[in-house]
């Protein structure tokens, strides 16, 4: 078990570094980062065994950015080996630098992978494991590339083929048009069928919401709405009989690019 040492008082320099986001694609890379000098001064004493705090990121990427973590440290100005540098993913032993030894010098942490959730904390800890005082100085640096957001849909004609049915997520063309989005509609189809369906209105909506559905459940397309908002939307579309509004939104979404084969 992790015994914290009171000593919270240590030099800290956070600097949450630039985060710029650019409209266009792909997107760009977030960084964050943190120093501390916890050097060894009268009074600074860690016990074997305990840990203090000297840094923390707050990870400002939203959720789905896939983050890496880097730290850099030097022995500071001790003249004692045996202690390690820690760093925790929300609590977690994401990675650590063990034994820095007796003399100055740097080392560089292994990048560390983690996928962000969108309110993550990296905390770095001093970790003392002689009976001798520890310090360091050092950063961690933490790069985050946030989630692909859209851009991509396949069209009712690429999901009514009957060769792209292994493309099929989560549904079959056999399932129940107005069970799967919980409408009652004019027409009593399958999921195919509502694909295969001509006209308007009604008809050319179940043809988008049934190609909407398939592309927010694939894995393979990063699509503009996700399952949950895709069925909403169709049943706010039955609720006020806006079906050409409904299906000229999820229309717009599935042209956008098939990334599929």
């Amino acid at each position: 078990m992790r015994k914290h040492s009171k000593l919270g008082k240590a030099v800290l320099c956070t600097t949450l570094a630039l985060s710029t986001v650019m409209l266009a694609a792909p997107a760009m890379a977030d960084t964050s980062s943190d120093s501390w000098d916890f050097s060894a001064a009268p009074g600074l004493s860690i016990m074997p065994g305990t840990e203090v705090q000297i840094g923390e990121v707050t990870v400002p990427d939203p959720a789905g950015s896939e983050c890496t973590a880097e730290v850099e440290a030097s022995n500071g100005e001790s003249v004692h080996q045996g202690h390690n540098i820690n760093v925790y993913l929300n609590g977690t032993l994401l990675m650590t630098l063990q034994e820095i030894e007796d003399e100055p010098f740097k080392v560089s942490g292994d990048s560390e992978g983690f996928i962000s959730s969108g309110s993550d904390e990296l905390t770095v800890f001093l970790e003392s494991t002689l009976e001798r005082r520890a310090s360091s100085e050092g950063s961690l640096t933490v790069t985050c590339t946030p989630p692909d957001d859209g851009g991509e849909g396949c069209t009712p004609g690429y999901w009514k083929q009957a060769h792209h049915f292994d493309s099929w997520t989560g549904y079959s063309p056999t399932d129940d048009y107005e069970t799967v989005f919980g409408i009652t509609a004019s027409f009593d189809k399958d999921l195919l069928g509502a694909l295969e369906q001509g006209g308007g209105g009604e008809k050319a909506l179940g043809r988008h919401a049934v190609a909407a559905l398939l592309n927010s459940a694939s894995g393979g397309v990063s699509y503009d709405y996700s399952t949950g908002e895709v069925i909403a939307l169709v049943q706010d579309a039955y609720a006020t009989g806006d079906f050409e509004g409904a299906k000229n939104l999820l229309a717009a979404a599935n042209e956008s690019g098939c990334p599929l084969n």
